[in-house]
């Protein structure tokens, strides 16, 4: 008696189940029961409006240690050193960006205090882009490949150009 109840309720669970995907079939308009984060809240298209306002700023990665302000180097000036920092970025929504970051490597020892900085960058579509950044004393920009996520309210980075740098930033916006 048991099983026959139990095939009886199977059956009606079943049976239920395939109305309701000849229906779902039949009406293609018809939301799912369950969408994803990206069906409930819309498309996001990024461009360069993605990114606008400061966001806090993480720094790892290893780059050429530079030659000392003064004094004779422990080391040989250009060998490869771990760098971190910390600071923050500020875009505009239009393209530019300033930044103040506090970064030390681990050879040299050099503290760059409250550096402040600025660049440009571009936002695709598809969230992703690049972000040029000028450091005043060097022949060339450092080049970023970067990909905006949650919305505009994070970035993550790396460093593309010059080869031997490899250092990645995260950011968070913060206001």
């Amino acid at each position: 008696m048991k099983k026959l109840a139990l095939l009886s309720i199977l059956a009606v669970l079943i049976s239920s189940a395939a109305i309701f995907t000849r229906v779902q079939a039949a009406n293609p308009k018809a939301k799912p029961l369950a969408a994803s984060w990206q069906d409930r809240d819309g498309a996001f298209a990024c461009g360069n409006e993605s990114l606008e306002g400061v966001y806090g700023l993480t720094i790892s990665g290893t780059r050429l240690a530079p030659a000392p302000p003064t004094g004779t180097p422990n080391y040989v000036p250009g060998t490869i050193e771990q760098l971190i920092g910390v600071g923050t970025r500020t875009f505009d929504g239009d393209g530019n960006f300033s930044q103040v970051t506090n970064e030390k490597g681990s050879l040299s020892g050099i503290l760059f205090p409250n550096r402040a900085l600025q660049g440009t960058y571009s936002i695709a579509s598809d969230c992703s882009g690049t972000l040029t950044l000028h450091i005043p004393g060097l022949p060339f920009p450092i080049l970023y490949n970067i990909v905006v996520v949650s919305h505009g309210r994070e970035f993550q980075s790396i460093v593309g150009s010059p080869q031997p740098v490899m250092v990645s930033t995260t950011g968070q916006r913060v206001r």
